[in-house]
């Protein structure tokens, strides 16, 4: 079992360390060229091994809190990483019976984060990990809301490009989080207050979150302009 264990978990680190190395390269390769989507097919499949092997550690040992966390968070990103990807599938397929039921699946995993959040805060009080819980609970349950929301209604044109940038890019920044933090003890000092490594966890979803705004913003402009006809 410790072998399989210590697999595992080489296996966990070794895929997640690679995820955050060749997330990058789409970021900044062309758009729909040859390497951005082979640089994000390795991603996916990445997260795909991340998520598997940070459940099964999470079966096999002892519980502790945040090996559980670290898992939600780990299906968190899966999902996103995921989504992202079919995204780039469903612009002429539409969504298949494996979208809609990976979107049931989350709601349900993110209602769960939610409520052990909210028995945390009741028998703990308002510390790390009530917070924690009940923020990326719900933090989950909105992109799976709004997922099971596009199941029923019409989206727009370009709902697909949003779709795989916000969403990749929101993965990345669950990915980070996750490797940041659990480097924080090694980063901090043994004095440093609890407030330091709650604000690990929310501030990177933050100022990432902002930054997909704007980049949003900037291409919903930009599909928007008016087309110039040049008349020779």
């Amino acid at each position: 079992m410790k072998t399989l264990i210590s697999s595992l978990l080489i296996l966990h680190v070794a895929t997640g360390s690679i995820a955050l190395l060749v997330g990058l390269i789409p970021m900044i390769a062309k758009k729909g060229g040859r390497l951005h989507n082979r640089a994000g097919l390795v991603y996916v499949y990445c997260m795909i091994t991340v998520a598997i092997t940070a459940l099964l550690l999470c079966g096999l040992q002892p519980f502790k809190m945040m090996r559980l966390f670290l898992t939600g968070i780990a299906v968190f990103s899966f999902y996103l990483s995921m989504t992202g990807w079919r995204a780039t599938k469903q612009k002429k397929a539409g969504l298949s019976s494996f979208d809609k039921g990976l979107t049931w699946a989350t709601l349900v995993v993110s209602l769960a984060m939610i409520g052990f959040g909210g028995y945390l805060l009741l028998t703990r009080g308002a510390s790390f990990f009530p917070i924690l819980f009940s923020f990326f609970g719900t933090l989950t349950l909105v992109f799976a809301g709004r997922d099971i929301q596009f199941m029923t209604k019409p989206v727009e044109k370009m709902h697909w490009f949003f779709q795989h940038f916000t969403r990749m890019g929101g993965s990345y920044i669950a990915t980070f989080t996750a490797a940041l933090v659990t480097n924080l003890p090694r980063l901090l000092p043994s004095s440093a207050p609890e407030w330091m490594y709650t604000a690990g966890w929310i501030v990177p979803s933050l100022v990432g979150g902002m930054l997909i705004g704007r980049t949003v913003a900037y291409y919903k402009k930009k599909f928007n302009a008016p087309k110039v006809t040049v008349v020779a």
